[in-house]
């Protein structure tokens, strides 16, 4: 038998280093982030006894694709088809915090045909991160819209995910650009 878990990046809470790996102790997750840490728990003790051979718990970033929500590109995404400004922060920061769901959908079909054995936890993301000015304009670009972006100063401070471990577990990374393009193609069309 093989579990997958779709967990979160929210899993760590306050995220205060400039790339986020796999054993970054989580800081004061919210009740969301604390539920997926539960999430976790429940299936690696489900693979330590033995119930399961295999259990994928996949801490994922912006998730997107035709009707997503509640996450950074897609709120984008809304307003630039809505015709409304979109607010951005630190545009020169480098940026990789994107799954597009047919490449999560693709590394799901791997681990399910090729499950390793035991519980293991992953972070996803794109490949070649590229600064997040440069996404937003592109996600216009490609919508066929001109770009209406005002920058501000302050918020998070901005961060990279590691793909090493996501790797050897053989997950093949599109690039921030491919899943940009990938997203607002499902997105608008």
């Amino acid at each position: 038998q093989t579990i997958i878990n779709l967990s979160s990046m929210s899993v760590y809470g306050t995220i205060s280093v400039a790339e986020v790996t796999e054993d970054l102790l989580p800081d004061s997750p919210d009740v969301y982030g604390q539920s997926k840490i539960e999430a976790e728990r429940m299936l690696d003790e489900l693979c330590r006894n033995r119930a399961i051979q295999s259990g994928l718990s996949i801490r994922l970033p912006g998730t997107v694709g035709r009707g997503s929500h509640h996450n950074f590109l897609s709120d984008v995404m809304e307003r630039i088809v809505a015709g409304q400004p979109v607010e951005l922060r630190n545009p020169d920061t480098l940026f990789n915090n994107i799954v597009f769901v047919g490449d999560l959908a693709q590394f799901m079909d791997q681990w399910l045909r090729h499950p390793k054995t035991g519980h293991s936890v992953t972070n996803l993301a794109a490949e070649a991160p590229w600064p997040i000015g440069e996404v937003v304009n592109a996600m216009y670009s490609h919508a066929g819209r001109t770009p209406h972006i005002s920058i501000k100063t302050g918020g998070k401070k901005p961060f990279l995910i590691s793909l090493d471990h996501a790797r050897s577990l053989g997950y093949a990374p599109s690039t921030v650009q491919a899943s940009v393009e990938a997203f607002v193609n499902d997105y608008i069309g």
